[in-house]
């Protein structure tokens, strides 16, 4: 019996030398999850923090996070996140970097990375970012919508085209899609392309979501003079009332205007009365619809607007010339166009209206004394 005592020692230390790792294996990730449990807590404070637009208290938040259970991809993603906010750009991109590291299939950190890359114009870098996130998340859109729309940006048209057509089974019906072909036909110039490609990113987008896309249609057709068209989606219900703001009004009176429908133009320009006009835009375009009407009060008003506006500027002389031109007072007409002409002595408009109002004075007499 006293033989088998030394044995069982043995055997003893034998069973607790083999179970040593295995043991402390259970300890550390039974103190992981213990560390993991608490920092979650902290995690969902900074994301809820972040959510709320408090950056400074959710970087807080992030930081004992960290510095708690620094092996969680998911943090430094977050505060990348949060520092991008607060426009700590390079910050930013360490977190992103940091967050890849710890996380190496997550395709996060490199979309945000793309993000950042952007930002700086580093287009090419921001392209492969993109790209590696599309990779290791090949069923997200927005990850191959960032780097073909990166790519267009690039100007590298033919690249872009070769990815949309190696996903294009997988986003066959992607409007998103449909809306970078219709930059790279822009791009390219090919104006009635473009115009297809919105028309049918229009088709598979929900009809509330839709007035992106009728804004940009509306504004090719004015581009390849296509005034009804035009026309038609200023007009349509998918526009909503953007279809009442300014710039939207002012597409609108332009294609009125090329379509020789002056009167209406006019009377949709006066719709914008009492709005801020301070680069006179909306001026300008009132002053042609009336000068094409003869309405010498609404030049008179577009007109001394415009020189308040633009006082370098000839057109708001100009109207205020042809307005007395139409009273029948020569000698005002010719001093306002002379004002026009000193202003812009290239232009020739004003100077054929001078010849208008003085008759007996040669044109090249009257650019000499302008200029």
């Amino acid at each position: 019996m006293r033989m088998c005592r030394p044995l069982l020692a043995l055997s003893l230390c034998a069973m607790a030398a083999c179970s040593t790792p295995h043991s402390k294996q259970v300890r550390n990730e039974a103190n992981d999850r213990f560390d993991r449990a608490n920092t979650q807590v902290l995690y969902d404070q900074a994301l809820q923090s972040f959510h709320a637009g408090q950056f400074d208290m959710a970087l807080q938040h992030i930081d004992k996070a960290i510095v708690r259970f620094p092996k969680d991809g998911a943090y430094p993603l977050l505060r990348g996140r949060i520092l991008l906010e607060m426009k700590r750009v390079d910050l930013a991109r360490e977190s992103f970097a940091k967050a890849a590291e710890l996380s190496p299939t997550a395709a996060e950190p490199h979309y945000y990375m793309g993000i950042v890359l952007q930002r700086w114009n580093e287009l090419d870098k921001a392209a492969t970012e993109y790209a590696k996130a599309a990779e290791l998340a090949p069923s997200q859109l927005q990850y191959v919508a960032a780097e073909c729309e990166t790519l267009v940006a690039a100007g590298r048209l033919a690249d872009a085209e070769a990815r949309l057509d190696a996903v294009g089974k997988t986003f066959e019906f992607s409007p998103v899609l449909d809306r970078v072909r219709a930059d790279i036909a822009g791009q390219r110039g090919d104006l009635d392309e473009r115009a297809r490609w919105l028309a049918t990113a229009r088709l598979r987008t929900d009809p509330s979501k839709a007035q992106q896309l009728t804004e940009e249609i509306a504004a090719t057709d004015f581009e390849r003079g296509k005034w009804s068209d035009c026309i038609m989606s200023l007009e349509s219900e998918s526009m909503g009332d953007a279809g009442k703001r300014p710039d939207m009004v002012r597409l609108h009176a332009r294609c009125l205007l090329m379509l020789d429908r002056p009167r209406e133009a006019r009377d949709l320009m006066l719709s914008l009365r009492g709005q801020s006009d301070t680069d006179g835009r909306n001026a300008t375009i009132l002053g042609l619809a009336a000068m094409r009407l003869g309405d010498t009060n609404r030049m008179i008003e577009a007109g001394q607007s415009l020189t308040q506006s633009r006082p370098g500027s000839a057109d708001g002389w100009v109207l205020l010339g042809v307005a007395a031109l139409e009273r029948g007072d020569k000698a005002e007409a010719t001093r306002l166009l002379s004002e026009a002409a000193a202003r812009e002595p290239s232009r020739e408009l004003p100077r054929r209206l001078m010849a208008q109002a003085n008759p007996a004075t040669p044109v090249a007499v009257q650019a000499s004394k302008t200029n």
